[in-house]
């Protein structure tokens, strides 16, 4: 496989990551309230999380990719694990009840990444590590945003790029990335307790594009003790509308951020390139620990399904054919506070 389509891969499976697996039933035990919930983030605060997460993918080929080349397989298995450290500098916000948040990243490694196509295997551990490196810090770039006391997010900037939140609610089953992910789920106003259910619906304005919606049920299940903390467990039911990106999409936003390299694309595309990618919709399962005296999430773990259709015209060899694929699969990632 050429080393080009293995580092865009990666780089796609990364953008498609923030999600990670439902680790079953909460223990359900005595809790105090009803109460309020709230992020309690006084003062200059660091959090450091670790972060694993794992995610598998399947490419199927559509026939006029394989006629290109008769000896293609009709489809190809993609997996790969990676950890990394994720710290939270929070301050008091320039107004009452809100917080500015500076995310950034550290130790990325990659534990295990394999391409099986057909009877040929690839490891990503082949890769130069310097290949490698670029695709894997593409995607860490400091994320900083300000939040209110429920978790809604009022604004974000990513590698110092504003961008526009307007409709965007907090947590991170709404905004979608593993690395830039809100730490918590949008928290209600008001009392609840044990069996309590809200939703929020988020929308993300991409250029040129309509919104992306999601909507989410937030459900507490119960109390358990985790990682020596008494905490609620918040279990979020979410559910993102379809949506197309095409190639002049991607690249308004990777400008928006810098370039296409900010994002891990390969830029050297030719001119008459182009290209469709549709997600079907598809679902998420968050479920976080959250310690509601110190208003600060002590764990998450997410899971989420991935269904795309890539369509391409104008790459090189194709004889001026358009070629598709279709990509489905999971991520999953664990958060836990250090």
């Amino acid at each position: 496989m050429a080393r080009k389509v293995v580092l865009l891969l990666v780089a796609l499976m990364l953008v498609l990551a923030g999600c990670g697996a439902d680790p079953g039933p909460a223990a359900v035990g005595g809790i105090a309230g009803p109460r309020p919930l709230a992020y309690s983030l006084t003062g200059d605060v660091a959090l450091d999380y670790h972060v694993q997460m794992d995610m598998r993918m399947t490419t199927k080929f559509g026939e006029s990719f394989r006629a290109l080349d008769p000896s293609m397989p009709a489809s190809m298995d993609t997996s790969m694990a990676m950890e990394f450290d994720s710290s939270y500098h929070v301050v008091a916000g320039a107004e009452p009840g809100t917080y500015e948040v500076t995310v950034g990243f550290s130790n990325m490694e990659l534990g295990q990444g394999r391409v099986e196509m057909g009877s040929e295997s690839f490891d990503f551990s082949d890769l130069p590590q310097g290949e490698l490196d670029s695709v894997l810090k593409s995607q860490v770039a400091e994320v900083s945003y300000v939040i209110d006391e429920q978790g809604e997010v009022l604004s974000m900037e990513v590698g110092g790029v504003a961008i526009d939140v307007s409709g965007m609610l907090g947590g991170t089953a709404s905004t979608g990335t593993a690395t830039g992910q809100m730490f918590g789920p949008e928290l209600p106003e008001g009392d609840v307790a044990v069996g309590d259910t809200w939703t929020t619906t988020s929308e993300q304005q991409l250029p040129g594009m309509d919104p992306i919606v999601t909507e989410q049920t937030h459900t507490i299940t119960g109390q358990e003790s985790r990682n020596g903390y008494d905490t609620w467990v918040i279990r979020t039911e979410s559910t993102t509308n379809g949506y197309t990106i095409n190639w002049d999409d991607l690249v308004a936003m990777a400008e928006a951020l810098g370039g296409m390299g900010e994002i891990g694309i390969d830029d050297s595309m030719p001119p008459a390139f182009e290209m469709s990618m549709r997600s079907a919709p598809t679902g998420t399962t968050t479920v976080t620990w959250f310690e509601p005296d110190l208003g600060l999430t002590i764990a998450q773990d997410m899971s989420a399904n991935v269904a795309l259709t890539i369509e391409m015209a104008g790459l090189p060899n194709t004889r001026g054919r358009s070629v598709s694929m279709a990509i489905s699969g999971y991520t999953h990632s664990l958060m836990e506070l250090d």
